[in-house]
């Protein structure tokens, strides 16, 4: 296969879209390396992903910014410093802290209720299993009583 064939192979685009195994990044890497005009090609590629992303890009709707803002909460550093007992400086970086997201999880109605059928019919198993146990000590003490156990006595085996 010449350089050509294995640009047309879209490595390029699955490369810097993050699609390509391990084997085929440690391949194209060392293509990079031996061939400089893959570098140009990588360059153009990336241009154009950019552009169609750019042209054809869906701005997401406000209340996603929203949402996202309120995440986001400013904090300066000198309340932080002033707590352990230092004072900050005045020209200090707002510091971002993400608020961590509820982490509950929720399940469908459906699986509940396959789960409760699922306990529902464990039960019922052990249940019936624990009454057909005790039917079975009944009959067999039932049948001690009416046919007790007599000691068989052996035969001396004849030569």
């Amino acid at each position: 296969m010449d350089l050509h064939d294995y640009i047309e192979s879209g490595i390029i685009e699955s490369y810097l879209l993050g699609l390509a195994s391990a084997d085929e990044v440690a391949l194209f890497e060392r293509m990079r390396s031996l061939y400089p005009e893959l570098n140009t090609e990588v360059a153009t590629v990336e241009y154009k992903l950019q552009k169609i992303m750019v042209d054809d890009g869906v701005t997401p709707p406000a209340k996603v910014w929203n949402r996202i803002a309120e995440r986001l909460t400013p904090h300066h550093k000198e309340s932080y410093y002033s707590k352990a007992g230092r004072r900050g400086e005045a020209d200090d970086p707002l510091t971002y802290v993400l608020q961590p997201r509820n982490n509950t999880m929720t399940v469908s109605i459906w699986w509940r209720c396959a789960f409760i059928a699922l306990v529902v019919v464990v039960m019922a198993l052990t249940a019936s299993t624990f009454y057909f146990y005790q039917q079975f000590r009944n009959m067999e003490e039932r049948l001690l009583r009416l046919y007790p156990a007599q000691p068989q006595q052996v035969q001396p085996a004849r030569q």
